[in-house]
């Protein structure tokens, strides 16, 4: 198996869900119920972004010289930091590597209207980049999943340098391996993408690949994520069914500068 780019669409669908922008404002569930005001500003926050979404995506698979449960070692050199992927994984021949972005356009607007004071549509606007980009990020996967069954083979779910189990500084690899300059993405010293709004992560790919459906959250061994949008897998449990649960409250920060 040689370095291989999947045939996928050009420009991939981003579908906003209103409900998780309002979760990562703080409502968590049915009985946090958004005054009109809130439901206003929301509004005002999708209306900005829509032209301000400017979808970007690179994808590569690349061949297994030997995998470890320490690292997974790629043909050519380039070795991955992650920690037990044959229990993560299964059985896979190839690792594919993704970077995707929505751009700048909706970060230096989301900065403008802080500079403006305009407080509570900059902090909307800013969470709506983030279901954007995690929104991009689950299409490209669903279409990569799709390709590849189509051709007999599977795709493992994603996963990302920084999460439990995979070193940060492999996001250098990614850059060395993809053409992230083609999409405007670089990192800086200590591996943060630029544009902030942007994704990087990795799948096992193989006919024998394990495919796992279980919600990404209920997989991650961090319980306190503020993030979290699935309930944390209790100690033994196995992994089964998607639960969907609420993410962290940026609300509370966004109270604290409307006092100032």
């Amino acid at each position: 198996m040689t370095v291989a780019a999947l045939d996928l669409p050009v420009n991939l669908p981003v579908t906003i869900d209103r409900r998780q922008v309002l979760r990562l404002q703080g409502y968590k569930t049915a009985k946090d119920v958004p005054t009109p005001e809130v439901v206003e500003i929301l509004d005002e926050a999708l209306r900005e972004a829509e032209p301000l979404i400017q979808p970007r995506y690179l994808f590569r698979i690349f061949p297994v010289a030997a995998v470890s449960e320490k690292a997974v070692e790629l043909a050519g050199g380039a070795r991955l930091a992650v920690t037990g992927a044959p229990r993560r994984w299964g059985s896979f021949q190839a690792v594919g590597l993704g970077l995707c972005t929505i751009g700048e356009g909706l970060e230096r607007r989301v900065d403008a209207l802080l500079a403006q004071r305009e407080f509570p549509v900059a902090f909307v606007l800013d969470s709506v980049g983030w279901v954007a980009v995690e929104a991009l990020a689950n299409e490209l996967g669903n279409q990569i999943c799709n390709r590849l069954m189509a051709e007999g083979m599977k795709a493992t779910p994603r996963l990302a340098p920084g999460y439990t189990g995979w070193d940060i500084w492999d996001q250098r690899v990614f850059f060395a391996l993809l053409p992230a300059q083609d999409i405007g993405l670089r990192i800086n010293d200590s591996c943060v993408m630029i544009p902030g709004k942007s994704l990087s992560f990795g799948m096992g790919v193989g006919p024998d690949a394990r495919v796992d459906q279980t919600h990404k959250c209920r997989r991650c061994d961090l319980p306190e994520c503020a993030y979290r949008l699935a309930p944390h897998r209790a100690a033994g449990e196995a992994e089964g069914l998607t639960v969907l649960g609420a993410p962290g409250d940026h609300a509370a920060k966004l109270r604290r500068l409307l006092k100032k």
